[in-house]
């Protein structure tokens, strides 16, 4: 048989014995893919359901005003934002938002570390940290909150008598406009500083203890081992602790219902609350719609603007 003649019959040979393997892959692949879309399809579509689509509708919603139920609503452009940017009770309720967050955010996850930090190394005492501090966090925060307005209440409530007997004046921490926010800030301080905690002990008892034991052998103190070798180890976790306390701080208002529903004198409003009682007590659907965009925006302006700066100093190896 002629060379050329040779090679081609080869070349045939190897194609028929290369199409069944290139065709079972390709049938392979094929069946992975739908696989995976099987998989990814409950999730796809409750994003849809409950995440895409009611956003799309609160942007829409934004520009529209809402009449009588049933009714069609009329188109008014940047009217719901123009309406809210003239509103003091808005900008009122900006501030209150602010000064929540501050508060509750930064206090959670101080006090989240400085538990972690006194327990680390001691098993009993770990333990009992994780019963009492840790505690709050299995309970609902309507729960929480309920007990805390019982202990609150100005007239039968023992920590405003342990007030009372302190100062010497009654004094209604929830009642009054002036420490209504600060009290209602620490009560989701209470709820979620055990969570934050159990981040940080993980955190500490994966760093190496040779790290800290050289430093002691160095001659640094406690605090110095802290903050130039246990600290930046903890970045990592500080740096998710600090983000996860910042939306806690933005979206959680259930103690907010229970213990002032705002009050007094809309001294603990918040944004969140506030989009609530738009949309669901004043059927203002057009403004809930508003501050929900507004609400959106100001969150992921802190993803975009913000987490990238303070993931700067973060070091992800020992």
């Amino acid at each position: 048989m002629p060379r050329r003649g040779l090679l081609s019959t080869l070349s045939a040979e190897a194609r028929t014995l290369a199409v069944p393997g290139v065709r079972a892959r390709r049938g392979t692949n094929r069946s992975a893919g739908w696989l995976a879309a099987a998989l990814l399809a409950p999730t796809l579509v409750f994003l849809l359901a409950f995440t895409y689509w009611p956003l799309v509708s609160s942007v829409v919603g934004s520009f529209q005003r809402f009449g009588r139920i049933g009714a069609a609503p009329s188109w008014v452009g940047l009217g719901n934002y123009e309406d809210l940017w003239h509103d003091a009770l808005f900008r009122q309720v900006l501030v209150n938002t602010a000064l929540y967050a501050l508060v509750a955010g930064p206090l959670a996850v101080l006090f989240g570390l400085a538990a972690a930090v006194a327990v680390d190394g001691h098993q009993r005492l770990r333990l009992a940290a994780r019963t009492l501090i840790f505690h709050p966090v299995l309970l609902p925060t309507v729960a929480i909150a309920a007990t805390w307005l019982f202990l609150l209440n100005p007239v039968s409530g023992p920590v405003a008598a342990l007030i009372t007997r302190l100062t010497g004046r009654a004094q209604g921490l929830l009642e009054d406009p002036g420490t209504a926010l600060i009290t209602v800030a620490l009560v989701a301080v209470y709820k979620n500083c055990g969570l934050y905690m159990l981040f940080f002990l993980a955190g500490l008892q994966a760093i190496p203890r040779d790290l800290q034991a050289a430093a002691r052998v160095e001659g640094a103190s406690e605090w110095l081992v802290f903050r130039h070798v246990t600290w930046p180890l903890l970045g990592p976790i500080t740096f998710y602790v600090a983000v996860t306390a910042a939306l806690d701080a933005l979206r959680n208002v259930d103690h907010i219902f229970v213990l002032t529903r705002g009050g007094p004198a809309n001294a603990s409003n918040v944004l969140l609350y506030e989009m609530y009682l738009k949309a669901f007590e004043f059927r203002d659907i057009g403004r809930a719609s508003a501050l929900t965009v507004m609400m959106v925006a100001l969150l992921l302006s802190l993803a975009v603007l913000v987490m990238p700066r303070l993931e700067r100093g973060v070091h992800y190896e020992a």
